[in-house]
């Protein structure tokens, strides 16, 4: 862990989440309340609750002009959502590290592209059998952009996971009957390859990922690249003015290509530089380079791991952002209120149902018995299958945690784009029902 640093801001977000969870576990005890309830669904629920109520239920938590009153209950229900999103967060990390470390760059450069149909359906199918939330995903995604996999196939990944899974599935065909069952799988899978075939296009189109990106995981590079890499990097660092191909050597055009597609050099007017990164935990210009990394097992093991505590020390501040306003979420904008805006079958019901969405946060799993809570009070089924296809993957705080990763441009392309084809499928299915 040598490599490892920890700023003053870093470790103190990090305090903020073992504060988090240490209230929810007090809380639980001494009100005796539903441990299955917080630890799987991420609720203060009491006990004995069972069936569908057990995903839904949560203890009162009524508004009054107790303006601390207030915020302590988005602490505690906040609190209690960090209980549960925790051990997908920390496996996520250690997931993301291991796409970096032991997945070849390269190869996945040469085999993917940009991404076309065929990365893109691998992507969407293995989202669509991960049963992982669009909060739990956000590291994963780091590890992903690390390894090289292109940003189309990422996003359809992203948007499959959390909308769409087995164990969802199941659950709406169950629950919610067939038809709508088959009209998420569908909306799903048209979205989520739609979206990543067009992010597939605007990345080819704008080389490079730093201005779409905000992370930086240095990438598994080859033996030959490594050094290759570093012999570059010594001698740019030596050079203000940059250097040109000729310069370098005409030969090692393409190797200079692979470098800035991984976002350690870049070519300015003919001429390449290093690209200086300044941030808390990655050393800037040529020290973002492979300096003497062996690429041993046990090497590897130790890189793994200082890779997974960089990213988490690096995100905890967006998780503990998340779950605040997730927690504000619950406290003020009672169930009764989404249903009033939901109901009906009018176009009006599903771009309502598409905003709502937005706010109405919910773990994966948890969509499912909400939506039959609401179909019970009149919700329509276009504005269903719209709040099943934008509640788990485009909920605020979500977005929130997509915002550590993605850039503005990137962040705004892919909620509007998702927002929309989720209204064009909900309507259409509207005028089928």
């Amino acid at each position: 862990m040598k490599n490892l640093k920890i700023s003053k801001n870093d470790f103190f977000w990090f305090l903020f989440i073992i504060i988090l969870y240490v209230i929810a576990i007090l809380y639980v005890y001494f009100n005796n309340l539903s441990w299955g309830a917080l630890f799987k669904a991420g609720i203060l629920q009491p006990k004995g609750i069972t069936g569908i109520e057990s995903r839904i239920i949560e203890i009162d938590t009524p508004l009054s002009g107790n303006i601390l009153l207030i915020i302590w209950y988005i602490i505690l229900k906040g609190a209690a959502l960090l209980v549960e999103l925790l051990p997908y967060w920390i496996i996520g990390m250690f997931i993301a590290a291991i796409l970096v470390v032991f997945v070849s760059w390269e190869k996945i450069k040469e085999k993917l592209g940009y991404g076309g149909f065929v990365a893109n359906f691998i992507a969407f199918s293995a989202g669509a059998i991960i049963p992982i939330c669009s909060c739990g995903i956000v590291p994963v995604l780091a590890g992903m952009i690390g390894a090289g996999v292109p940003l189309g196939p990422t996003l359809a990944f992203l948007i499959a996971a959390p909308m769409l899974n087995i164990p969802s599935l199941f659950m709406t065909a169950t629950l919610l009957g067939k038809n709508i069952a088959i009209a998420r799988l569908i909306s799903v899978f048209i979205i989520s390859m739609s979206i990543g075939l067009i992010i597939s296009y605007w990345q080819k189109k704008r080389k490079g990922l730093r201005h779409l990106v905000k992370i930086y995981v240095q990438p598994n590079l080859s033996d030959e690249l490594q050094k290759f890499a570093y012999t570059l990097a010594i001698r740019l660092s030596q050079e203000k003015d940059g250097l040109t191909t000729d310069q370098l050597g005409i030969e090692n055009k393409e190797k200079l290509e692979k470098l800035e597609e991984a976002e350690i050099i870049e070519n300015i007017n003919g001429k390449w530089y290093l690209i200086n990164r300044k941030d808390a935990n990655y050393q800037s210009g040529c020290m973002v380079l492979p300096q003497g990394y062996k690429g041993n097992l046990k090497e590897k093991i130790i890189y793994l791991w200082e890779t997974a505590w960089k990213l988490f020390f690096n995100l905890n501040y967006y998780l503990v952002l998340a779950v605040i306003i997730a927690g504000a979420i619950k406290v003020l904008i009672p169930t009764q209120v989404i249903v009033n805006f939901v109901g009906g079958k009018e176009l009006n019901s599903v771009l309502i149902s598409s905003v709502v969405s937005l706010l109405a946060y919910m773990c994966t799993y948890v969509e499912v018995p909400t939506a039959l809570a609401l179909i019970s009070k009149g919700m329509g089924p276009g504005a269903t299958l719209v709040y099943l296809l934008a509640g788990p993957g485009l909920s605020l705080p979500s977005i929130i945690l997509l915002s550590s990763v993605f850039r503005k441009k990137l962040l705004l392309l892919y909620v509007g784009l998702t927002l929309l084809f989720s209204i064009i499928v909900g309507y259409i299915y509207n005028l089928l029902v």
